[in-house]
């Protein structure tokens, strides 16, 4: 018998933006002749910080919340 466990909202979004990120880069590549359009560039004035990949962005935050979340979670038996 398959048992389901209820899935957390926390876990919702993580996968959301994994998967939205990845979507995201894949039709950037599809419309784009294989690059990836979608940055900002961040600063203020003269100073910048960076320019990020706004998918990448959004795949990294759902990996971490992904693997924040395997940690609070307490380990099981495999035995029982």
């Amino acid at each position: 018998m398959l048992f389901v466990q209820p899935v957390s909202l926390d876990t919702i979004v993580a996968w959301s933006l994994v998967l939205s990120g990845g979507l995201g880069n894949l039709v950037d590549r599809i419309m784009n002749d294989g690059r990836v359009i979608d940055f900002m560039n961040i600063g203020i004035g003269g100073f910048r910080t960076g320019i990020f990949n706004v998918a990448d962005v959004c795949i990294t935050v759902g990996v971490v919340l992904l693997v924040l979340q395997a940690l609070q979670q307490p380990r099981r038996s495999m035995l029982g």
